[in-house]
């Protein structure tokens, strides 16, 4: 990778994309971080520059002539949201996607799409690259749709993930800042007890994502832990921190939480990573990447 050359890198306000830039800048290599909106949320660097783009809009490839890899996170990933909101995600999922993939014909770049197991319809886990999907939710549809505009690039590669993180202070909390913040002010709620994911945390990833950009091969790839856990299992790991906890916590299933208007969600959204092991990634346990991100909560990093 030559110092001239940029990683475009969407969605660089969002919990993944401003971690991926954050890594991969201090990796000594140089970002284009695009976004949206939020541009406070996109985060600082030598090796940084920030610029704002609509991807639903025309693209001006004379903007972006030194980039060499595209890394797509940009999407509206609220599930409810996309459900009742189909043309809008539509044009940001579908639509954006595709004009970045023109983007990058252009100029002949590594075209790397994040995407997620809720193309599958969960009824069985373990997913491997090879499966067919079936998605439960319009959320999963378009990312579904999407994937197979990227397959069709020769130099397109789907990254199936389950990420977890901290978003930029000052952003909606992931669910994992939730979860900390719900610890530490015992509030009671109630908790999913039957959605089975392996995570991996988003500095996790942008890591992996370093070694793909420079061994890239187009193509299907699942990342992940190498074991696989549901949300309980995680809040459990949470109250070790928390152990005077006095809310309480109504364990139920997913299904139990529609009301008419929410989406279906998918139950065993866990992936098979033999292919990433294969490879030669060292893939890690959910418990080690839960500490990661509590870490960061928490600020020890």
């Amino acid at each position: 990778m030559t110092s001239d050359k940029e990683i475009l890198i969407t969605g660089a306000s969002g919990m993944l994309g401003s971690k991926v830039s954050s890594v991969l800048a201090e990796k000594g290599f140089q970002i284009l971080a695009v976004f949206d909106s939020n541009e406070k949320f996109v985060p600082d660097g030598k090796n940084v520059k920030k610029t704002h783009l609509d991807i639903t809009g025309e693209i001006n490839p004379n903007r972006f002539k030194n980039t060499h890899t595209i890394i797509h996170c940009a999407a509206i990933t609220d599930v409810n949201f996309c459900e009742l909101n189909k043309p809008f995600c539509r044009e940001v999922n579908v639509a954006g996607t595709k004009n970045l993939i023109n983007l990058a014909k252009s100029l002949n770049a590594q075209f790397i799409y994040i995407s997620t197991p809720m193309v599958f319809s969960g009824r069985k886990g373990n997913y491997s690259e090879n499966d067919e999907t079936g998605p439960l939710n319009y959320y999963g549809k378009t990312k579904s749709q999407a994937e197979k505009a990227v397959l069709k690039y020769g130099k397109g590669l789907v990254v199936r993930v389950n990420p977890i993180g901290k978003r930029p202070l000052g952003a909606h909390p992931s669910f994992m800042q939730w979860f900390m913040d719900t610890a530490s002010s015992n509030r009671s709620f109630s908790l999913f007890t039957d959605v089975v994911i392996n995570p991996v945390s988003t500095a996790t990833l942008a890591d992996f994502l370093s070694k793909i950009i420079d061994k890239f091969k187009p193509g299907i790839l699942h990342l992940g832990s190498r074991d696989r856990v549901n949300k309980a299992e995680i809040w459990e790991e949470v109250l070790e921190l928390f152990p005077d906890y006095s809310g309480t916590v109504t364990r139920l299933s997913v299904d139990k939480t529609r009301d008419g208007k929410a989406a279906s969600r998918p139950h065993e959204m866990w992936l098979n990573v033999d292919k990433a092991v294969g490879l030669g990634y060292s893939l890690p346990s959910w418990k080690e990447e839960v500490r990661i991100v509590l870490n960061e909560i928490l600020n020890r990093k």
